[in-house]
């Protein structure tokens, strides 16, 4: 078996809501062992488990127990990350906070997840996914120019926080090949959600700025939106001049590259919505099928705006990798009522390491493993039952 980038890596995952999970999968793709540590009163959703929680083991230990606690501490001093996404002044409370543990462990890295940061004015703010867009302006610019806020729909910033926080980690485990010392990231929501709008932060002389118009519901323009065809949308994207003269050598589109006002880019910037008007009627006229091998023919990026379950009927989908399955219905264990599943593959394709397809695990189904490999006896893990540090069934069905 190919080893794996991150192979030997042992990661303490204590995270709960999106990010955070993300970034301990990501970790887990390219090979770190990651325990997933959550407490028997806090099962996951089946969806997102089946999402962000593969390819982690997973171990019930509650750690506001004494005895918990003391469980989880040795298995810090055998790790190499933490993973944790609380309000700030939670971990120093609990007796897990950075410097609490990089005194038993100099050379661990330390990763804080959470919306607002941890210095600052808002250094003890709650926040979510659509916090970090209001904050940040994202729910202003989606407005399509209406000055309403309109939040975006998915969770662009808890997905990109995770992986951020994946290459901080990584980049922090380089580090520490060079000095044999550990430290602590941070990623937050609000970074991540400034980062991927950074355009709209960028000022230099004679800039105007234009908070609340931002691209409109339909797109950035006429020769960059979203256009109805007969059966279905459809998302056109022309960047050049090039690209424009290919469009007007399309038969539909022939008379708009004589028309007086399109014959610049200034022209088709000045009369944006004549162009759009004209082109709503061209695309209404034909089916989705008919403008995508029109296109691709002459290389002009168009694609159909898809549903979920059009991606997952497509098998090309699942040739390449976009969509993975696994059949858990036929399993002799709990997750046999998962039935069958799917969810997205990997995002990066490596030649020599390719990262590893991750399954879920089973809920708390790791425990006794874990705690075995940390050298308790039957008798100690019994312990660890009739003190509430461990539930007393294993594992959980969720």
């Amino acid at each position: 078996m190919t080893k794996l980038p991150l192979d030997g890596i042992r990661v303490l995952d204590l995270c709960i809501v999106l990010a955070g999970p993300t970034c301990g999968k990501t970790l887990a793709q390219y090979g770190a062992e990651v325990i997933k540590i959550d407490p028997e009163h806090r099962p996951p959703q089946l969806t997102p488990w089946l999402d962000v929680g593969r390819g982690k083991r997973s171990i019930s230990l509650n750690i506001v127990n004494p005895d918990g606690l003391e469980t989880f501490l040795k298995l810090v001093n055998s790790a190499d990350v933490i993973l944790e996404g609380f309000r700030k002044g939670v971990t120093d409370r609990l007796g897990i906070g950075y410097q609490q543990l990089k005194a038993r462990n100099p050379k661990l890295v330390y990763a804080s997840i959470n919306c607002f940061g941890r210095s600052g004015p808002w250094e003890f703010r709650p926040g979510f996914e659509q916090n970090a867009q209001a904050a940040t302006g994202v729910q202003l610019r989606n407005s399509g120019g209406k000055g309403q806020p309109r939040p975006a729909t998915f969770t662009l910033n808890d997905y990109g926080t995770g992986i951020a926080a994946a290459y901080g980690i990584m980049m922090a485990l380089l580090e520490r090949e060079k000095t044999g010392q550990g430290q602590q990231i941070e990623a937050a929501l609000s970074y991540t959600s400034a980062t991927i709008s950074g355009q709209y932060h960028v000022t230099h002389q004679n800039y105007v700025r234009n908070d609340i118009g931002g691209p409109g519901v339909r797109g950035l323009n006429a020769l960059t939106g979203l256009y109805e065809s007969s059966d279905s949308w459809v998302f056109l994207s022309i960047s050049s001049n090039r690209e424009w003269e290919t469009l007007c050598g399309v038969e539909e589109f022939s008379n708009l590259g004589l028309q007086e006002e399109f014959l610049s880019d200034d022209l088709r910037s000045k009369n944006d919505l004549l162009l759009r008007e004209a082109f709503e009627k061209i695309f209404a006229a034909n089916s989705t099928t008919y403008w995508i091998k029109t296109m691709s023919s002459i290389g002009i990026p168009l694609v159909k705006n898809t549903t979920a379950a059009e991606i997952h009927s497509d098998e090309f989908n699942h040739e390449r990798g976009l969509i993975k399955d696994n059949d858990y219905t036929n399993s002799m264990d709990l997750n046999s009522s998962w039935g069958n599943t799917s969810w997205a593959g990997n995002p990066v394709l490596m030649s020599e390491t390719p990262l590893q397809d991750i399954n879920p695990p089973i809920f708390g189904g790791d425990t006794v493993p874990i705690l075995e490999e940390l050298g308790l006896t039957t008798e100690e893990i019994d312990r660890l039952r009739e003190t509430g540090a461990i539930p007393e069934d294993l594992p959980i069905k969720i």
